[in-house]
């Protein structure tokens, strides 16, 4: 009795997704046309300045080694690292700063500037790991969790731009005195709870893989 009631827990929500995923294709496709232009780009750029300007290479490494020295990273394998990972990754829904992304309209400022942050920051970091260990390092070391964190960044990304469309079209709708869509509304909150809810499960596995698998095929 319990299996059949989980089965149709599982099949209703599976539809509720497949649904959600079907209304807000456009935004999730602009958002994914979004992170991987600018990723790519980012790395084109990346190569293009270090070749011309080698000197960076090392000063972006020294930063980096820097900024490990005032950030307490816990090491790989550990409960601390997976915990590290996985609430970063969901600062958007419990960090009060990074929840000002929520806010109408000056959200979708934070929104886009994230966006080009996160989408550039793999871009760099790829290009230097590839020139300091090797081009196949970048490849072992980001793609097995971003093969479950880049979607979920994008998700992620996708719930908060339908949350802003739902908010200020009911923003819109009081100032210009037109009929307000309870429908309409209630159906975009839906949406953004699921889409978040999807991101989170998806930053849950992927910041397992980060923390036990991927540090194990790096052989560290």
């Amino acid at each position: 009795m319990l299996y059949l009631h989980l089965k149709l827990l599982f099949k209703k929500a599976e539809e509720m997704f497949k649904s959600c995923i079907q209304r807000n294709k456009m935004i999730i496709k602009a958002t994914t046309i979004a992170f991987f232009a600018i990723m790519v780009l980012s790395i084109f750029l990346t190569v293009l300045v270090f070749s011309m300007a080698p000197w960076l290479s090392d000063w972006f490494r020294s930063v980096a080694e820097s900024e490990r020295s005032y950030i307490a990273i816990p090491p790989p394998f550990t409960e601390e690292l997976y915990s590290y990972i996985f609430l970063n990754n969901v600062g958007h829904f419990w960090n009060p700063l990074k929840m000002l992304v929520w806010v109408p309209l000056l959200g979708t400022f934070i929104l886009g500037s994230e966006l080009l942050f996160n989408g550039g920051v793999i871009g760099i970091v790829a290009v230097i790991a590839g020139m300091t260990h090797g081009v196949f390092y970048p490849i072992v070391g980001l793609t097995p969790h971003g093969i479950l964190e880049i979607p979920a960044f994008i998700l992620q990304f996708a719930s908060i731009i339908r949350w802003h469309v739902t908010t200020v079209d009911t923003i819109m709708a009081k100032i210009t005195g037109e009929e307000l869509e309870g429908a309409k509304f209630k159906r975009g909150v839906k949406d953004t709870i699921i889409l978040a809810v999807a991101s989170v499960i998806l930053f849950m596995i992927a910041a397992a893989v980060e923390t036990y698998i991927t540090p194990y095929l790096l052989g560290m």
